[in-house]
């Protein structure tokens, strides 16, 4: 169980407050240009050309609410790379606001799996007097949804290699 030796990064994903462990998180990065082409899975906000690499962009928005329209990332929007996880691949996700990296919880009340979004959201944390959904980064993705990711990654992974824009 995560509570309580964990710090978390606070999220704001489209006015809800969600939370990840800080040891999932490898970096916090500005909103750049994504890459994104139909019929990729709409979870996919696209991809950044992260120093000649690609970098998949989940928008959590979305992932949450499939029906909503795309996110348009503004000012305040952050993007957050995750460490690799067991599947390896570079992974990030779309927030509107990063907006505490360092969080420490007062409390947790795990959710059960039926009342979880695809099993993403493990629990309910109490920061600040306020309950915040913690998100499981391995979860975050149907496995279908993984596979293809990395597939799209892949495929641009070597078009910047073809291209000479690729990370050497």
């Amino acid at each position: 169980m995560p509570f309580p030796q964990d710090r978390y990064l606070l999220l704001d994903v489209a006015g809800v407050d969600m939370a990840l462990p800080m040891r999932a998180v490898a970096e916090i990065l500005p909103v750049t240009r994504f890459e994104r082409q139909a019929p990729w899975p709409k979870v996919l906000a696209g991809f950044m050309n992260r120093q000649g690499q690609p970098l998949a962009v989940i928008d959590l928005a979305r992932l949450f609410d499939p029906d909503r329209p795309p996110s348009a990332p503004d000012l305040y929007s952050h993007v957050v790379r995750l460490r690799a996880g067991p599947g390896g691949g570079d992974l990030a996700l779309l927030a509107d606001r990063v907006m505490d990296a360092e969080a420490e919880a007062e409390d947790f009340t795990s959710v059960a799996d039926s009342a979880s979004a695809n099993g993403a959201i493990i629990g309910n944390l109490l920061i600040l007097g306020r309950l915040v959904a913690l998100l499981d980064v391995e979860r975050l993705l149907l496995l279908e949804e993984h596979a293809r990711v990395t597939e799209i990654g892949e495929t641009l992974r070597a078009r910047l290699a073809a291209s000479g824009d690729g990370a050497p």
